[in-house]
């Protein structure tokens, strides 16, 4: 996802590419451009592009047993994209996990992705999508957007951004 986000590979580690999963802090930059049209893009296409925000991401592993490693990472983040995948059942342990740790957190700035939507037909991506609204709700993701997905395709991803922006706006930060 953050691949599809960034153009960045967070998982450079040899185990981490050996297995397919995240397991260490994989953290990539992405500049993101609001043209005059209210259109959102993490490359200068357009031409009449007028503000740019640098978006920090943090990819914590989503295994339920590295969650110590998903957790230090959550301190130092002001929002949270939700990955669920749409080929699986959901909640998987780990989804809970991670939904518990936003909450623990308090961090109230959560995009809900989708992904993989490429893999399933459009009743069976509406059925999950349906899953994961049960599953948040009544969380601190309830009224979180749901963005369906393919990261492998570049599909929607415009969306994540748009939903980026909406959502996560730039905090103040004190620098004294």
């Amino acid at each position: 996802m953050l691949q599809a986000l960034s153009g960045k590979w967070t998982d450079t580690h040899s185990e981490e590419i050996k297995r397919g999963i995240t397991i260490k802090l994989g953290y990539a930059d992405a500049p993101i451009y609001k043209c005059d049209q209210h259109t959102y893009s993490t490359k200068k296409q357009c031409e009449k592009c007028e503000e740019q925000r640098i978006v920090s991401f943090v990819d914590a592993p989503g295994h339920e047993t590295l969650m110590a490693t998903m957790l230090s990472g959550a301190a130092i983040m002001d929002g949270a994209l939700l990955l669920v995948a749409a080929n699986e059942e959901c909640p998987q342990p780990q989804t809970k996990e991670h939904l518990m740790a936003l909450q623990i957190e308090d961090i109230k700035n959560v995009v809900i992705i989708q992904n993989k939507i490429d893999l399933v037909t459009k009743e069976d991506a509406i059925k999950n999508s349906e899953k994961i609204r049960e599953f948040v709700k009544g969380s601190i993701a309830e009224n979180a957007p749901i963005i369906p997905v393919s990261a492998k395709y570049n599909v929607n991803i415009n969306y994540i951004i748009e939903a980026i922006e909406d959502v996560m706006k730039t905090p103040n930060r004190d620098n004294t």
